[in-house]
C-alpha cells in the first residue's frame, strides 16, 4: 500500500510541454521589431556617458530656467534653510534621567551650532549652506562630495574646533591613467571584494597641468583617501542609489534632459520670431517697377540710379508717417506664429518635466492662477513624499555622521564640562561604548507652510484633541521645537498672569475689556459689574 502512495505522489517533469502566451514586450514584432535596447559594455563608455550627462545638466541649470526652477524647488523644501538637529539620548538606555539626558543635549546642541558657524574648511559659509550646496549638487549632478578635514593650524584661536568640511567637485573623483587596469578602481572608486568602497582617487593637479582632462593624470597628481578612518567616515560620496552596483550618480535632470533641452530652443525661437515681428517689416509692391519713377524718388527711397549701387531697403523710425508715391502700395510681413496649440504645448512639456521630477506642475512654472485648495493640497501632499524623502536620507548619510564627529571632538575636549556629566551623571555605558545612544538625534526641517492656514490649524488642534499627533510632531511640521518653545511659554503665561487691571485716578476701574479681565479672574462679586 505505501507503495502505490508513493507511485501516485511521485512528481512530473515542469515547463517543458506547457506552452506559454507570447507577450510582445518580449517578441520582434509590431512597433516593438525595432526596438533594441542599448546596452554600455565597457566601463570606459559608462563613464564617457556619465561624464557628459554631467556636463549637460550642468549646463541645463545654469542656463536654463525650468531645470533651474526644478532643482531649487527641491532643494528648497528638503533643505531650504538647513536641517537642524535636536538630541534624543536615549536616557533610559544609558542610566540617565530625563533631566540630566536634556541637559546633556542642550550643551550638545549649542556645541553644534557654534561648530556649524566655522564648519567651513574655507570659512565663506555656515553648515547650513553647506546642506543645501549637497543636496543642490546631488540634484544637479547627481552626487556630492565633501571631505571632513581636520584644520590643526589655531595659532589665531579663531576656532573652537578642529573638525571642517572641504567641499569638491564631483568631476574630481576620476580614475588615474595609469590605474585604469586595476579591476579594483571603478570610476575612480576603489572597491573591496565584496563592493564596499575603501578609497577615493581625486584629481589633485599642479598647476601647470590643470587644462589636461583629468582621465589623462597619472597617480602621482591624485590623493587617494580612504573612505573611513576607524568608526569615522572619511568621505562623503552621496548619491541616490537607484540601480544595482551603481557606483556613481545619476542626474535628476537625466531623463528629461532632451525633453528640457528642446523646449528651450523652441521657446528661443519663437521668442526670435516675436522680436522679428515686431519690428514690423514692410514690402512695397512697384506695378510698373522701378523704371519709370522720378529721380527724386529714386534718391529719396534709395532706389537705384545708374550712378549708384542697387538698394532695395530703407530705414524708419518708429512713429514715421510715410506718405506713398502713385503705383506704390504696402504689403506688411505678418508673422502668425506662436500658432493657436502653442501654449498647451508648452503646458504639456512643462507638465511632463514637473512630473519627471516628481513635483506639482504649479511649483515647477511657480503659476498658481488656475488650481483650487482641493488639488493644490493634493499636489503637494505628493510632493512632499519627495521632500521628506530627500530630507530623510540626506540627514541619515550626511547630517547625523557630521553631528557624531562634533559631538566626538566636544568629548574630547570637555568642551562645556560635555565629559564631566558623562562621568558624573552615572551612566551605564561610557562614549566610545555607547556612541550611537549618546550621538542620537533627530533633524528638524524648514516648515510644510500653509495653503488655508484656519483650515489646516483646525485640523492639527482636532488631531491633537483625539491624541492623534504629539505636541513634538505639531511643532516640528512647522520647523519648530516643542521642547525649546515650552519653557518660553511658560514663562509668558507667568507674565500674563502677573498682569493687574489698571486702576484709574478716582479709584474706578476701567471698564470693558478690564470689567471682563476682572470677572475672568475671579476679583468680581458674583460675576457682576461694579
Amino acid at each position: 500500500m505505501s507503495a502505490l502512495v508513493d507511485q501516485y505522489g511521485a512528481p512530473v517533469q515542469t515547463g517543458r510541454y506547457t506552452p506559454a502566451p507570447s507577450r510582445d514586450a518580449g517578441a520582434w514584432r509590431g512597433q516593438m521589431a525595432s526596438w533594441h535596447p542599448h546596452r554600455l559594455g565597457t566601463l570606459e563608455a559608462q563613464v564617457h556617458e556619465r561624464v557628459t550627462a554631467q556636463r549637460r545638466a550642468a549646463d541645463l541649470t545654469a542656463n536654463d530656467w525650468v531645470a533651474k526652477s526644478g532643482i531649487r524647488t527641491i532643494a528648497d523644501n528638503a533643505i531650504g534653510t538647513g536641517l537642524t538637529p535636536k538630541a534624543s539620548i536615549p536616557h533610559e538606555l544609558l542610566g540617565l534621567s530625563r533631566e540630566d539626558a536634556a541637559r546633556l543635549g542642550q550643551k550638545m546642541e549649542w556645541a553644534f551650532s557654534i561648530w556649524s558657524q566655522e564648519s567651513h574648511a574655507r570659512g565663506l559659509a555656515h553648515f547650513e549652506d553647506l546642506q543645501y550646496l549637497g543636496i543642490h549638487s546631488v540634484l544637479r549632478l547627481g552626487e556630492m562630495l565633501h571631505l571632513p578635514v581636520m584644520l590643526l593650524d589655531n595659532s589665531r584661536g579663531e576656532r573652537a574646533f578642529s573638525l571642517a568640511i572641504q567641499d569638491i567637485h564631483p568631476a574630481r573623483l576620476c580614475t588615474p591613467a595609469d590605474k585604469k587596469l586595476d579591476l579594483s578602481i571603478r570610476d575612480g572608486i576603489e572597491f573591496a571584494p565584496y563592493g564596499k568602497p575603501i578609497a577615493y582617487w581625486i584629481a589633485c593637479p599642479e598647476p601647470s597641468l590643470v587644462p589636461m582632462e583629468q582621465g589623462a593624470l597619472f597617480s602621482d597628481s591624485f590623493v587617494r583617501r580612504p573612505a573611513y578612518l576607524g568608526h569615522r567616515c572619511n568621505v562623503f560620496h552621496l548619491f541616490r542609489y537607484e540601480e544595482e552596483e551603481q557606483v556613481r550618480g545619476i542626474s535628476s535632470l537625466d531623463t528629461g534632459m532632451g525633453l528640457i533641452r528642446n523646449l528651450k530652443d523652441a521657446l528661443d525661437s519663437e521668442l526670435f520670431a516675436q522680436v522679428i515681428a515686431a519690428s514690423f517689416p514692410l514690402f512695397i509692391g512697384l506695378e510698373d517697377g522701378t523704371a519709370n519713377l522720378p529721380a527724386e524718388v529714386r534718391e529719396q527711397y534709395g532706389y537705384s540710379t545708374p550712378e549708384g549701387p542697387n538698394e532695395r531697403t530703407m530705414d524708419v523710425n518708429p512713429g514715421t508717417v510715410i506718405f506713398g508715391q502713385p503705383n506704390e502700395k504696402p504689403y506688411i510681413l505678418e508673422n502668425k506664429r506662436p500658432s493657436s496649440n502653442f501654449v498647451p504645448f508648452v503646458n504639456t512639456v512643462l507638465r511632463a518635466a514637473a512630473a519627471m521630477l516628481g513635483i506639482p506642475y504649479e511649483s515647477l512654472t511657480k503659476d498658481y492662477s488656475s488650481t483650487n485648495y482641493s488639488s493644490m493640497r493634493a499636489a503637494l501632499n505628493e510632493a512632499w513624499k519627495l521632500y521628506l524623502f530627500y530630507r530623510r536620507w540626506f540627514s541619515r548619510l550626511y547630517c547625523q555622521p557630521i553631528w557624531e564627529m562634533v559631538v566626538e571632538e566636544a568629548y574630547l575636549r570637555n568642551f562645556l564640562g560635555l565629559a564631566d556629566d558623562l562621568d558624573s551623571a552615572g551612566a551605564t555605558m561610557g562614549f566610545y561604548e555607547g556612541r550611537r545612544y549618546w550621538c542620537s538625534a533627530e533633524w528638524i526641517g524648514p516648515a510644510k507652510g500653509f495653503i488655508d492656514p484656519v483650515k489646516e490649524i483646525e485640523a492639527t488642534i482636532l488631531a491633537l484633541q483625539a491624541r492623534l499627533m504629539t505636541y513634538a510632531d505639531a511643532w516640528a511640521e512647522r520647523g519648530g521645537d516643542f521642547a525649546d518653545a515650552l519653557p518660553q511659554m511658560q514663562e509668558e503665561q507667568k507674565m500674563l498672569n502677573s498682569l493687574q487691571p489698571l486702576q484709574l485716578s478716582g479709584g474706578q476701574k476701567n471698564s470693558g475689556s478690564e470689567r471682563n479681565a476682572d470677572t475672568a479672574s475671579g476679583e468680581g462679586e458674583d460675576g457682576e459689574n461694579e
